[in-house]
């Protein structure tokens, strides 16, 4: 089950898939990611590869001011717009149905990305070069596997580095 762990939604549970592929981020991946982000009230959150939505509302639980969700799966897509309309967050989340790196070729702005890509994601050098094109001054959270190696050309902008299991997770500054 998956529930938002801390804020205003504390404790509400999520419409998921049981799709074996999918991996929503767990309570404990979560739970570090946040704690290591810190206070994220009024920013405004870019959540990619949204699947759920449960980095994003747990965000606007959290405080953030405004959200907006991007996921290419209609199935997921459907779920997303069930959780928000559940938790009545439709006026502070906007769901874009689109591929992440055409979303990334021109984003709005924003204060912080949480981005949970699926683990064999093919295009992480492409992903990981927009995020250092396309935003400037803000923090990029990464949820991938463990095995996932950051370039080199990224080694200045990491924050922060965990391996929780099978779970990378990855702060960057751009």
């Amino acid at each position: 089950m998956v529930r938002i762990i801390s804020g205003y939604y504390k404790g509400h549970f999520l419409k998921t898939n049981h799709n074996p592929n999918l991996r929503p981020t767990s309570d404990r991946v979560k739970e570090s990611l946040f704690s290591i982000l810190g206070n994220i009230e009024d920013l405004r959150v870019i959540d990619l590869f949204a699947g759920c939505g449960n980095l994003g509302l747990e965000a606007i639980s959290r405080g953030a001011k405004s959200c907006i969700m991007v996921e290419q799966n209609i199935q997921q897509i459907k779920l997303i717009h069930e959780n928000v309309r559940k938790l009545e967050l439709e006026g502070d989340i906007e769901i874009l149905k689109m591929d992440v790196l055409k979303f990334l070729s021109n984003p709005p702005e924003a204060d912080l990305v949480l981005a949970d890509p699926p683990y064999k994601y093919k295009y992480f050098n492409e992903l990981f070069d927009l995020f250092v094109q396309q935003f400037s001054g803000i923090r990029v959270a990464l949820e991938a596997g463990k095995e996932l190696i950051i370039p080199e050309k990224l080694s200045n902008y990491i924050e922060s580095h965990r391996i929780m299991g099978e779970t990378s997770l990855t702060i960057i500054k751009v």
